[in-house]
Formats: structure tokens, C-alpha cells, sequence
């Protein structure tokens, strides 16, 4: 009798633990939110995406004061084949601001390179402020599926007293389709 005395505690005991087994099984409901955009597709970015802007050549004198420039040297950026319901792109510029002036991009550093020189780049009409590091510009979408970017960069010294030398910025535009 002993070991049917122990097999049927046996079974109370199972019987208690899987009770408590199963009542942890069944816990509070989990929510999980799944969001997601639908976007324009894009557009396709002409020259491959590499755009070589030469500026005229400017002399040290020129830049010699604070606050002098060279000539502009127009160029656009364009976009084509813009899908069916593309009304706009929204670009943002970005690259290394001059240290001074942050409306402006950096020169590149080291021998050969001009000191005291950034580059500006803005809007053709000039009515826009500078296309330095963190701004935005936005075109329409024209009715060849074309979106173009109108722009201009110039030499320009904030401090004067520029050195000869090379001029050579990067200014990069990530694209946005509205």
C-alpha cells in the first residue's frame, strides 16, 4: 500500500504543478504596431549623379578684404523621367561647412589648396539664401517628367587675405519626391 500511497501523491503533485504551469500560459495579449510609408518612386539623377562644376579663376587680390567673391559659374542639376504623380523634389544639401561661415562649403586643406577660400553655392536668382550644409530646395516637376535644380557657385573669402592656391568642395544633395 505504501507505493500506491506514494504513486497517488505522485499524481497530486504533477496534478499542482501543472496547474501552475498552465496558468502562466495564458498571459496579457501583445500589440504590435506596424507602420510603413508609400513613396514617389524616383526620379533619375542625370550625369550619373556626378556633376564637376569649374569655377573662372579668381586672383588673391580679389578675395583680399572680408566678405569678397568671384564670378558665379551657373550649372543645373537636373532630374528626368520623373514618375506620373511626381509634383515636386525637395533637395538637401549637405557637405562640410566652412569653419567661417556655415552658410558656405569648406576648401579642401593641405598643399596646393587656398586658405581663407570657401565656396558658395545658391539658387540662380540669388533670392534664395545660400545652398550651404543642412538646406533644402524644392522644384516643381515640369511637364517633361524634368525637375531642375538652377544653381550657381562662386569662390568667396569671409576673412580675406586668401592665399594661391586650389579651390575644391563637396556638396552633396539627397533628393526627397513629393
Amino acid at each position: 500500500m505504501s507505493s500506491l500511497s506514494n504513486y497517488k501523491k505522485g499524481l497530486i503533485t504533477l496534478a499542482v504543478i501543472g496547474g501552475l504551469i498552465s496558468s502562466n500560459a495564458f498571459a496579457d495579449p501583445v500589440t504590435i504596431n506596424i507602420t510603413g510609408k508609400v513613396t514617389a518612386a524616383a526620379c533619375t539623377i542625370d550625369n550619373s549623379g556626378t556633376y564637376n562644376v569649374v569655377m573662372p579663376d579668381v586672383t588673391a587680390a580679389t578675395l583680399s578684404s572680408a566678405n569678397t567673391y568671384g564670378d558665379w559659374k551657373t550649372f543645373d542639376v537636373t532630374l528626368s523621367n520623373c514618375p506620373a504623380g511626381t509634383t515636386s523634389v525637395t533637395a538637401k544639401f549637405s557637405g562640410t561647412a566652412d569653419g567661417s561661415d556655415a552658410n558656405k562649403y569648406a576648401n579642401t586643406t593641405g598643399a596646393g589648396y587656398a586658405t581663407n577660400v570657401s565656396v558658395q553655392v545658391q539658387n540662380r536668382s540669388g533670392t534664395a539664401a545660400d545652398k550651404g550644409n543642412n538646406s533644402t530646395m524644392t522644384v516643381n516637376v515640369d511637364g517633361s517628367k524634368k525637375a531642375t535644380f538652377d544653381l550657381q557657385a562662386r569662390p568667396f573669402s569671409t576673412l580675406g587675405s586668401a592665399t594661391v592656391g586650389n579651390i575644391k568642395a563637396v556638396a552633396l544633395m539627397d533628393f526627397t519626391y513629393n
